[in-house]
């Protein structure tokens, strides 16, 4: 009878802990939302493969916040209780809540691709591509093909400026600030055709001699072209300054050069001014995160590209999964969080791990296959490729 008892006891305790439904997990994800192309096909199913990798003792489990911070305060609440030593979290916003519920609990915490802060704590690890180079990547590229173009400081070329959100920190504030550390020593090559000038009279700053009063400078500069990372906000801004640009007679030159934070925006954008009576000859803009609509036109397809694309910045994230889950890693196995990874300059204090990030134009079709199609990052298969030959390549 004792023996029966226990075996039925045994039973019970393995039942209930299947109810618990993951009391063992030991990494936590929590990403922004399911339904942006990012975060479910990207960085999603990378966290996967490589959390698959760790096998046994490294159990975990991915939530999606649905672009809600009170969501996602709960879900790092929910991977607590279920037993998470570490949580990599991409926020929503500043990340607040959820960094004050880890540091309550003494879990690590890891910002992957946007800090997590609140007014008195911070993440305790930073992965990041460096965002003032990929910044310096989008301005570089406008001003190399104006110079390229012909335009000097007697034959200026109108140039359109946007940033992404404003409270997207430290990125939006960076890319915003390593494009002006490339645009703004050739001013006098442009003439800038946003309906506010908030950018002529903007201090100039690097990222060796960024402080807080930068930050500042360069935030207030954004605001009035702050598109949110959202392509309907981007385009109505685009729209704005479009009717403006006709409706005084702006246009001073044949080709225009507009600074877009992401492939998104970038998109809405250009289309806002395809739309124009009298169009620009040539349209040079910039861009990041090598979306598919991107690389179509990038690859010579203005069709299933929306318009011309010239460049975008390729931030390869399975590289910056792979940093945030080695640091996972580290930390459970009582190791620095860095060890093995690339550091550079801490950001609001906290120890950042970079990945490097490659640069892609429309005057070099090879390079971007190499990387995004030979390397099978993307498939040739993608139905937004369907106009594309990519034989030539092969």
């Amino acid at each position: 009878m004792k023996r029966i008892f226990t075996l039925i006891l045994a039973v019970v305790v393995v039942l209930s802990l299947a109810a618990c439904g993951g009391s063992d997990v030991k990494i936590g994800v929590v990403l922004p939302d399911a339904s942006e192309e990012r975060w479910a096909n990207q960085d999603g199913e990378f966290f996967k493969e490589e959390l698959n990798k760790l096998g046994a003792g490294y159990e975990y489990e991915i939530l999606f916040s649905d672009g809600d911070e009170a969501k996602e305060k709960q879900n790092v609440e929910a991977l607590i209780a279920n037993g998470a030593e570490v949580i990599i979290i991409t926020v929503e916003g500043s990340g607040a809540g959820a960094v004050q519920a880890a540091k309550e609990a003494g879990v690590t915490l890891i910002a992957h691709d946007r800090m997590a802060k609140s007014a008195t704590e911070t993440a305790d690890f930073y992965t990041t591509f460096n965002s003032w180079n990929v910044g310096k990547a989008q301005g570089g590229h406008l001003v190399e093909a104006a110079k390229a173009a012909g335009y000097s400081s007697t034959n200026k070329a109108d140039l359109a400026i946007f940033a992404g959100r404003v409270a997207d920190w430290p990125n939006a504030t960076y890319f915003f600030g390593g494009a002006m550390e490339e645009i703004q020593p050739e001013f006098d090559m442009f003439n800038i055709i946003n309906i506010d000038d908030t950018f002529s009279g903007l201090g100039f700053y690097t990222e060796a001699t960024f402080t807080d009063a930068a930050k500042d400078a360069l935030q207030a500069a954004m605001n009035p072209v702050d598109t949110d990372w959202n392509a309907e906000t981007a385009g109505t801004k685009a729209a704005a300054l479009v009717s403006n640009l006709e409706s005084n007679n702006l246009k001073t030159s044949d080709d225009v050069f507009v600074l877009a934070p992401n492939d998104d925006t970038s998109a809405a954008i250009r289309q806002e001014f395809a739309k124009m009576a009298t169009q620009y000859d040539g349209y040079y803009t910039t861009g990041q995160d090598a979306s598919d609509v991107a690389l179509a036109s990038l690859l010579g397809d203005e069709v299933n590209g929306k318009g011309v694309q010239t460049m975008t910045v390729f931030k390869d994230t399975h590289k910056l999964v792979i940093n945030s889950v080695t640091i996972a890693k580290n930390v459970i196995d009582g190791k620095d969080g860095l060890t093995g990874l690339t550091g550079g300059p801490e950001i609001d204090g906290v120890p950042t791990a970079y990945t490097l990030i490659d640069t892609l134009t429309f005057d070099d079709p090879q390079n971007t296959y190499d990387l995004i199609f030979a390397t099978g990052y993307k498939k040739e298969e993608n139905s937004t490729f369907s106009n594309i030959d990519f034989s030539q390549w092969k």
